[in-house]
């Protein structure tokens, strides 16, 4: 007597066919880490750019309207908008106005999500535009900077 099985899978092979699945798929989640830090680093960029755009529509003469930031409050809508979503995705925006009475330059940036140097000790890079229409990348600190150091 010739018995017959059933065809399928047995469980083992169902264990060991979702642990390869499980494995690649963690490989290649790690893999695609710097490509999604890149894609935010576009995105506040963009944004840095879209404010440096709103922030000349505010000028009349001299910087005055322009808001320091970081602040609590920020009165225009858009520029509102702007920074919260840049916060969303990893960044930092600072905008500072020279000299504090009559304003008649200003700087705006925002550190990025790709550090530099090695994992053990990063360097922040940082995206910078300013008012003499400068923009770049830079590692320095710019919380004096009174204009993009490219």
């Amino acid at each position: 007597m010739i018995l017959m099985r059933k065809q399928g899978f047995t469980l083992i092979e169902m264990l060991v066919v979702v642990a390869i699945i499980g494995v690649l798929s963690s490989v290649i989640l790690t893999a695609l880490g710097p490509s999604r830090d890149k894609a935010k680093d576009a995105r506040i960029i963009q944004e840095i750019n879209q404010i440096r755009a709103l922030l000349e529509s505010m000028n009349d003469g001299d910087y005055d309207a322009v808001p320091e930031i970081p602040a609590s409050a920020i009165d225009n809508a858009d520029l509102r908008v702007l920074v919260d979503d840049i916060s969303r995705v990893g960044g930092a925006v600072t905008v500072h106005k020279y000299p504090s009475s009559r304003a008649s330059r200003y700087i705006v940036y925002s550190s990025l999500n790709l550090k530099l140097g090695t994992t053990e000790s990063p360097i922040v890079n940082y995206f910078c535009v300013d008012s003499t229409g400068r923009a770049g990348y830079t590692t320095n600190d710019l919380s004096s900077a009174q204009q993009c150091p490219i």
